[in-house]
């Protein structure tokens, strides 16, 4: 690398741990404490896994005038989050700061680069988030409730309370689904990047993750109040209860691939 493109290299680096070491410590925070996003810390490896798989793709080349804009709407960003104390909006600055340098330094050379960078939005905490919570909760009680009334089964619902057959079963805040959202939402982005086919069949993908996550989640519920009734509310609550957070990810993963196959979308080559 020529002495001159290094200097601006340094320069960047410090430019950019300056301006967002306080912001990058809030990330990690909310990734540590907050279980919503705690999914966050597995994107920096994953991230760096998906540039090795395109490192070949990685070059210098010529930037273009527009690639400067993403930089400059970056740092426009970063200065409305300062004058608002908007910590949300910082972090979501940092994506295009970090994307514009990049194609600064390298042209579009540096295509691979960007979707590890924005992947990261995928757990930047928003803002009333959690505030969808107890909505979910309660559709996810009616819907649990409404598919054993249609297999012909007991069930009355109080509350967010199903009572099946003379048991009864609390869904809690917990049993939303809310905090699956968000790495679902990571899962789906990569699975979509990886995935080779129709574009908009990609995009729709993604755009189909709350959809995915309720369906998931309402079948883990229906499941565990299942084994509940088979097996008794102790092997419902116990074991089962912890597996189904698995089994959550393995049927949207499972849909996710149904998706793939109907619109003929295909793993691409790495």
């Amino acid at each position: 690398m020529p002495e001159k493109e290094s200097i601006v290299l340094v320069c960047s680096a410090l430019l950019v741990s300056v301006l967002y070491h306080e912001v990058v410590l809030w990330l990690f925070r909310a990734w540590l404490n907050n279980p919503y996003y705690s999914h966050g810390l597995l994107l920096i490896p994953v991230g760096a896994a998906l540039v090795y798989l395109k490192r070949n793709e990685i070059h210098r080349a010529e930037p273009e005038t527009w690639h400067v804009l993403p930089l400059c709407f970056g740092l426009f960003l970063y200065l409305i989050g300062i004058i608002l104390h908007l910590p949300t909006l910082l972090a979501f600055s940092l994506l295009p700061v970090l994307a514009g340098f990049s194609l600064v330094l390298l042209g579009k050379g540096a295509k691979p680069l960007l979707f590890p960078i924005f992947l990261i939005a995928t757990a930047i905490p928003f803002p009333f988030f959690e505030s969808l919570e107890k909505p979910l909760q309660s559709l996810s009680a009616s819907a649990v409730s409404t598919i054993f009334g249609f297999l012909g089964m007991p069930v009355s619902m109080t509350g967010n309370s199903v009572t099946l057959a003379g048991n009864t079963y609390w869904i809690a805040p917990a049993c939303s689904g809310l905090n699956r959202i968000m790495p679902l939402l990571s899962l789906t982005a990569i699975l979509a990047y990886l995935l080779h086919g129709n574009l908009l069949a990609r995009f729709f993908l993604f755009a189909l993750v709350f959809l995915l996550a309720l369906a998931s989640n309402i079948f883990r519920l229906f499941i565990t109040l299942l084994i509940g009734e088979w097996y008794g509310i102790e092997a419902a609550v116990g074991f089962f209860h912890n597996f189904a957070s698995i089994a959550f990810f393995l049927v949207a993963i499972m849909l996710i691939f149904v998706y793939a196959r109907v619109f003929k979308l295909r793993m691409s080559n790495m």
